[in-house]
């Protein structure tokens, strides 16, 4: 028997010495913190991919826009009343 082997066999046999509950608590823990890991890892990928096909989106709008010889294609913001001044 190798060297590895006999290691797992060690291994193997000093977790079925554990009471039975103890083990699956410890399982349930671990696979809960990975559950919410791979679930929180998809949600955001899934709002990355939302918000890159926005832009994509937005772009292909501008894009048209501009190829159809309009000329306002951009929005462009005002500033605030307040912060004019009159030029006299």
């Amino acid at each position: 028997m190798s060297h590895s082997a006999r290691e797992r066999e060690g291994a193997q046999s000093a977790e079925s010495l554990r009471p039975r509950a103890e083990r699956d608590e410890v399982d349930y823990a671990h696979r809960h913190f990975v559950n919410l890991t791979a679930a929180m890892f998809l949600l955001c990928i899934a709002v990355l991919m939302v918000w890159t096909l926005k832009a994509m989106d937005s772009q292909e709008s501008l894009r048209k826009c501009a190829a159809s010889g309009r000329k306002d294609c951009i929005q462009i913001a005002a500033p605030p009343r307040g912060m004019v001044q009159a030029v006299r």
